[in-house]
């Protein structure tokens, strides 16, 4: 006898179709409902369930969390950065008003130096500012503002506060040229403020730079020693500081020390200068090399 295939009489084990077990299964969800809702049967059941999905529902709600702080960072970075720059650029903004300050200060200082100086009696003078340098540095020449309109004449020293600088040696209607000290072609008379001894200082064509080439070996100088103008060319007043000694050099074969100076008033960080008035009291007089004696007659010979 072939053995019979058992139907099970259950209606979810039966193939069923989709809208009744749709229907059983909302029935049987709307019962829970309206069981919970007016007679409360099942607050023990809400409360187990609620034990034991808690865990996934704060494993669920980790990804929000995350985005949420790092969206809260990032904002943040980016408000710090956004902070930071504009504290750094106000900070250069500061440090650049500073250094203007510090060199408006600077300026001011010196100009109020050169106006006690040019107020002084032995010092009359004109403040003037330099505006520009010659193109070759060997030439040691500047260009300096004010000429024939403001009064100005070649032949007039040049100084700042520290010292002398050079002469002005050509005039045009608004811009003089000054010639500095250093000039190969410039010669002054000075003299050792702690001996008195005087001599010549001549350029040497480097920026700043002379040299005495007429000391004896035996002289007393040393370094460190100032010069001061000697003022017996007539063209600089007595007393105005000119250098400083850098280098004594003795050579036992020759009869002069090779010195060098080292000029205090530097054309780099003097925008303002003094111009003061050309001495006039030597101009009249006769130069030594230049005199001109009159002719001496000599007795003719007549020939017999």
């Amino acid at each position: 006898m072939s053995p019979l295939k058992s139907r099970p009489s259950d209606l979810f084990s039966r193939p069923s179709p989709l809208w009744l077990r749709s229907g059983i299964y909302g029935l049987l969800a709307l019962t829970c409902i309206l069981l919970d809702h007016h007679y409360h049967r099942l607050e023990r059941v809400h409360q187990i369930l609620r034990i034991w999905t808690l865990p996934l529902q704060e494993l669920a709600r980790v990804p929000l969390w995350t985005g949420q702080e790092l969206g809260r960072r990032l904002t943040t970075l980016e408000r710090l950065q956004a902070e930071n720059d504009a504290l750094r650029h106000e900070l250069l903004g500061q440090a650049a008003l500073v250094q203007q300050a510090t060199l408006l200060t600077r300026d001011l200082t010196r100009l109020h130096a050169l106006m006690q100086l040019g107020n002084s009696p032995r010092f009359t003078g004109q403040v003037h500012r330099l505006i520009g340098s010659a193109r070759n540095p060997f030439v040691q020449k500047v260009l300096l503002e004010g000429g024939e309109n403001q009064g100005l004449q070649a032949g007039s020293p040049v100084l700042t506060d520290q010292g002398l600088m050079g002469q002005i040696t050509r005039v045009y209607p608004d811009e003089s040229e000054v010639t500095l000290i250093s000039n190969r072609d410039l010669t002054i008379p000075v003299e050792i403020e702690r001996t008195g001894l005087r001599t010549l200082a001549m350029g040497t064509g480097h920026q700043g730079e002379l040299s005495l080439p007429y000391v004896p070996s035996q002289t007393d100088v040393r370094v460190g020693d100032i010069l001061l103008t000697s003022g017996i060319d007539g063209l600089y007043p007595r007393g105005l500081t000119v250098a400083t000694l850098t280098s004594v050099t003795r050579h036992p074969s020759s009869a002069f020390v090779e010195i060098t100076a080292r000029v205090n008033a530097g054309t780099d960080s003097y925008p303002d200068v003094l111009v003061m008035a050309p001495n006039t009291a030597f101009q009249n007089l006769p130069t030594l090399d230049n005199q001109r004696h009159s002719p001496v007659h000599e007795p003719t010979h007549k020939k017999p």
